[in-house]
């Protein structure tokens, strides 16, 4: 589970701020809309949509190793709240919907019942330790697994139709 726990970032428990779209200043200087996934003191991880924005190679080299993660439709990079600022521009519909998983998963707790995408399906569990970019989850069979934050959501409530999100 520590090989999964660092692919999800590590555990961590976010300050407010989850969900907020702005405007990342890179190494390079170049401004780039994202999204803040996890805020802490002095470091502030934010994803940066990859089929929109391109990086230069000095973003890159600043990225790659544990400070960065990439994923197949987003690049997470790690800042300094100082090199953030409010995104005042209308923001592409993809950081919108990113922006709201982030939102969602900020708002679960530890311990609480959750319904997640179990590879096709969607199952229940409990959320057992959240990280940085998702969580470990036990399913109701005992099963451990790593699952990111774009596919968590809160477990569903009685009377709720099956395959909405709450």
């Amino acid at each position: 589970m520590d090989a999964v726990r660092e692919r999800l970032g590590g555990r961590a428990s976010s300050e407010p701020g989850v969900g907020e779209l702005v405007l990342l200043t890179t190494a390079a200087g170049k401004a780039v809309p994202g999204v803040v996934l996890y805020r802490g003191g002095t470091t502030v991880d934010v994803w940066i949509d990859t089929t929109t924005t391109a990086s230069s190679t000095q973003d890159e080299a600043r990225v790659s190793g544990p400070t960065g993660a990439v994923t197949r439709q987003g690049l997470v990079h790690r800042a300094r709240p100082v090199d953030l600022a409010p995104l005042r521009a209308a923001a592409p519909e993809s950081l919108v919907a990113v922006a709201a998983d982030a939102r969602v998963f900020a708002a679960l707790s530890e311990g609480q019942r959750i319904r997640f995408q179990d590879g096709g399906d969607l199952a229940e569990g409990a959320l057992v330790e959240k990280c940085r970019f998702g969580g470990l989850v036990q399913r109701d069979d005992g099963t451990l697994l790593g699952v990111g934050f774009r596919r968590l959501w809160p477990a569903q409530s009685e009377g709720a139709k099956r395959g909405q999100r709450n």
